[in-house]
């Protein structure tokens, strides 16, 4: 190879790279937005909005263990427990961690609180006197430009994990 299209290979590299470089961090505000939009769902009590945020063919793993397969079942479920033992609790996170894997797929770890809620559902203790922490992992996918949640799984966090 000649220095003059070698070169060319190394900048053409330099820009590819650059502009993969420039994505990640605009992907990650895109799905901190969504992670926001989640939030915002909650504490509006509109399970269409949280729905929203998954493909249709999306699943979740909520805190009990069910699997809510498409966001259908996602959205009537959240309607469910946002009627219920959940009605008028706030929802608050922050993001942990966000890590791309590959081009069209990024991990988002956050930690949630809920408060002010009026029960909890069968099953799930609080964390802390009138709070419920849970982490939540999600695995968002870019489909045609747009990125969804595609998978997410919900854990409570027990008591006896957290020091008072």
């Amino acid at each position: 190879m000649k220095v003059s299209q070698a070169v060319c290979v190394w900048l053409v590299a330099a820009i590819l790279g650059a502009s993969s470089a420039h994505a990640e961090p605009a992907a990650g505000r895109i799905v901190r937005d969504s992670v926001e939009r989640l939030a915002q769902a909650w504490n509006t009590s509109d399970a269409n909005g949280w729905a929203a945020e998954y493909w249709p063919d999306g699943e979740l793993i909520n805190v009990l263990g069910t699997v809510l397969a498409g966001a259908d079942q996602v959205r009537d479920r959240t309607a469910e427990i946002l009627v219920g033992p959940l009605r008028g609790s706030h929802f608050a996170f922050i993001v942990r961690s966000i890590r791309f894997v590959g081009a069209d797929a990024v991990i988002v770890d956050t930690d949630i609180t809920i408060t002010a809620f009026r029960g909890l559902p069968p099953g799930i203790g609080a964390t802390r006197t009138g709070e419920l922490v849970t982490r939540m992992k999600q695995v968002y996918e870019r489909r045609r430009g747009r990125w969804r949640i595609v998978v997410s799984q919900n854990t409570a966090v027990a008591a006896i994990a957290v020091p008072q």
